[in-house]
């Protein structure tokens, strides 16, 4: 989450860079969040990356199960965690966002494409997310 807010800050910052200042009254001024958002359309950063990974996981799920990547994101270590909170990992962020949107299923849904392509669309008019 405050990775997230971060970025969004960041995104922001940029694109005051690139649309610049706003001349009102002969002053100059900064463009406020609201015409940003206004400028780009709803769309931002940390939506775009969450459908990315979501198309991701699609893309592994149809993987055969010998492929390197989908080992990599099944595969367990037999070692002794460290003490205290687990880090979340890729796949539990991507399994929270999609259980925010209700997706159930997931893996039967991913081995058809199309039906992956329409859950990745909702991603991205979902407003939670």
């Amino acid at each position: 989450m405050e990775g997230e807010r971060k970025l969004a800050v960041f995104e922001r910052k940029i694109l005051r860079k690139i649309y610049g200042p706003v001349k009102e009254n002969e002053l100059w001024r900064i463009r406020r969040n609201d015409e940003l958002e206004a400028i780009i359309k709803g769309e931002n950063i940390v939506r775009f990356i969450k459908c990315q990974r979501i198309r991701w996981l699609g893309h592994i799920e149809r993987m055969q199960d010998t492929a390197i990547p989908k080992n990599m994101l099944y595969g367990k270590l037999f070692a002794t965690r460290r003490r205290g909170r687990p880090k979340m990992r890729w796949l539990d962020e991507v399994s929270m966002d999609l259980r925010k949107m209700g997706v159930k299923e997931r893996r039967d849904r991913a081995r058809t494409r199309e039906a992956w392509r329409h859950t990745v669309e909702e991603a991205k008019a979902h407003p939670g997310l």
